[in-house]
């Protein structure tokens, strides 16, 4: 069994390695002209799910995101099905400049979670150059009720 775990982190680490030392065709956030920030999905704010998004995403020779390899790195097992989604949803949604055409572009996308719990967090977002992207927030707690006869919501914990 030891094995078998020795393997497959020295697996795990030579695929990090390799990946490093490929020689790299980026220029990260720079590529974009309007990549705007992914959503922090309601259920990863809900269940306190947070990590980094690594994303390579091949540009074909018209300047469009043709393939989107992602590598998640979270805690939360529910990390990569809740946070990969709206990642490749914003990349797909970007247009790139045109001195990026076939290049593969990386940019991180981290998604973090600040603070205490409230009914109804408030998400941010800011870029660090060259290929960081946060997408920050305090986590979902208590719940949110709505008020029938004005429609407003308020927070309870």
């Amino acid at each position: 069994m030891r094995t078998i775990l020795f393997v497959a982190g020295a697996a795990l680490l030579t695929s990090f390695n390799v990946r490093a030392q490929q020689p790299s065709n980026t220029d990260g956030l720079a590529c974009f002209e309007n990549l705007a920030a992914p959503e922090f999905p309601q259920a990863a704010l809900r269940e306190h799910v947070d990590g980094s998004v690594w994303t390579w995403t091949h540009v074909n020779a018209q300047g469009v995101p043709e393939k989107i390899d992602t590598q998640v790195v979270s805690a939360w097992g529910d990390g990569p099905k809740l946070l990969t989604p709206p990642v490749e949803k914003a990349i797909h949604a970007a247009k790139v400049k045109s001195a990026c055409a076939n290049k593969t572009v990386s940019v991180v996308f981290r998604y973090e979670l600040h603070g205490e719990a409230t009914a109804n967090p408030k998400v941010t977002s800011r870029n660090e150059a060259p290929n960081i992207m946060y997408v920050e927030s305090q986590p979902e707690g208590g719940t949110v009720t709505t008020s029938k006869t004005t429609g407003k919501s308020s927070g309870r914990s």
